[in-house]
């Protein structure tokens, strides 16, 4: 019955194909979007996390292509110390394990870059977290907001209170408002947060609306999430700690049992 539809299918698309036309067509459109959505979200994402490591694109490039040669004669020498003392591969086999162990390799520094730049990130927002404090501090003392936008930058220090530092820089040089520099700067990073507290305090800026609160209430907002994403983190490290304590326990088990099984096997 499946070989008749399957046929019945092939005739109908063979004497009807221009029926299939605005199916393929759509199908074909829709990929083409989806790759050039995924690809700007994946070039915008690296791009963002080489700006915060303060690396560039050729070295990275570099680096991805001598990791990928590496592993491949990492696997090539292996397997060739391994033919000396008898445990021979064939060469189908060895090259299929040698390009997996490039591409694997080749993707490395991708996965570590991506790794440094979250926990990059999650140090930033700390350190704006008690940035924010240090303005909102000063601002309640009565100073200006500029003023105390950048007595707060040099209060701190280390390399967030440096990005937010020339940040303040380029805005006086340019004569633009700090709360755009500061958007800017978080958009570079792929900092959502720090976006949504320069775009809240401009506008209450704009609006009249007093400064000192919104950044209260932004500084509050910061450290309620990072406190759920310690927490977060914590749980998933206490869930993988009975881990071990399972392989252990079943390793016990087996050890217990081997003997036993040994002596129905060998009675059978």
């Amino acid at each position: 019955m499946m070989c008749g539809v399957v046929i019945g299918l092939g005739l109908w698309v063979a004497i009807f194909p221009q029926r299939l036309r605005p199916i393929f067509t759509g199908v074909k459109r829709g990929t083409r979007h989806s790759q050039t959505w995924m690809n700007k979200r994946t070039g915008e994402r690296h791009k963002a996390d080489l700006a915060i490591m303060n690396r560039v694109a050729a070295d990275m490039v570099v680096r991805k292509l001598l990791s990928g040669l590496f592993g491949f004669a990492v696997v090539v020498i292996l397997l060739a110390l391994g033919a000396e003392v008898g445990v021979a591969v064939p060469v189908t086999a060895a090259m299929i394990i040698g390009a997996l162990a490039a591409i694997a390799s080749f993707m490395l520094p991708d996965q570590m870059l991506r790794a440094s730049a979250i926990s990059r990130r999650r140090n930033f927002l700390h350190a704006f977290s008690s940035y924010l404090d240090l303005t909102n501090v000063l601002l309640a003392g009565g100073a200006g907001t500029e003023t105390a936008l950048v007595a707060a930058a040099d209060a701190g220090d280390g390399w967030a209170f440096d990005e937010v530092r020339h940040a303040l820089v380029r805005a006086r040089s340019g004569r633009r408002s700090p709360w755009n520099e500061l958007s800017l700067l978080g958009q570079r990073f792929n900092l959502p947060e720090v976006i949504e507290v320069a775009g809240s305090v401009q506008l209450a800026g704009e609006h009249g609306a007093r400064i000192r609160t919104s950044l209260a209430a932004k500084a509050d907002s910061l450290r309620h999430r990072q406190m759920g994403d310690i927490e977060a983190q914590a749980q998933s490290a206490t869930e993988r700690m009975g881990v071990p304590m399972v392989i252990l326990f079943i390793s016990f088990i087996a050890l217990i049992g081997y003997p036993a099984m040994t002596m129905i096997v060998g009675n059978l």
